[in-house]
């Protein structure tokens, strides 16, 4: 049986990205593995004409990231949190991330979709299934740690 000694846990700034994340913190402290966190900022277009640059709106996205993690981290000063904020595409970053950093866990927040943005949107879980070469937990959207 392999040790879980690495969790990489995603989060998005959502509630229950949140309750992923105090889930994946209290997991790491009970059997003592490394945590990281990551917050993928997706590419955006912006609005040229509008005069909002895409690189103006990727730049808000990171503040707002660094924020949320640095929270994260203040709230649980007793265990080291490592994280990582790449722009692009959340599948490819997340795998990249797991490529390099190695996690024997992946954790999220599952999001309740309406039936339409699931429907054309499709869902980053079912993504992640299908393209995770590691564990995957997902934690239900009214779990509270």
């Amino acid at each position: 049986m392999q040790m879980i000694n690495k969790i990489l846990v995603g989060i998005d700034g959502s509630d229950s990205a949140i309750n992923a994340a105090n889930y994946a913190i209290k997991l790491a402290k009970e059997i003592q593995a490394e945590l990281e966190i990551i917050y993928v900022i997706r590419f955006s277009t912006g609005n040229i004409d509008a005069g909002v640059l895409h690189i103006e709106i990727e730049e808000y996205e990171k503040e707002r990231a660094v924020e949320l993690v640095g929270k994260i981290k203040n709230e649980h000063p007793e265990i080291k949190i490592s994280d990582i904020e790449p722009i692009g595409r959340p599948i490819s970053e997340i795998n990249k991330a797991i490529e390099n950093w190695k996690p024997d866990l992946f954790i999220i927040g599952h999001h309740t979709h309406h039936f339409l943005e699931h429907l054309f949107i499709g869902s980053i879980e079912k993504k992640l299934l299908s393209n995770l070469k590691i564990p995957l937990v997902i934690v239900p959207e009214n779990y509270k740690c």
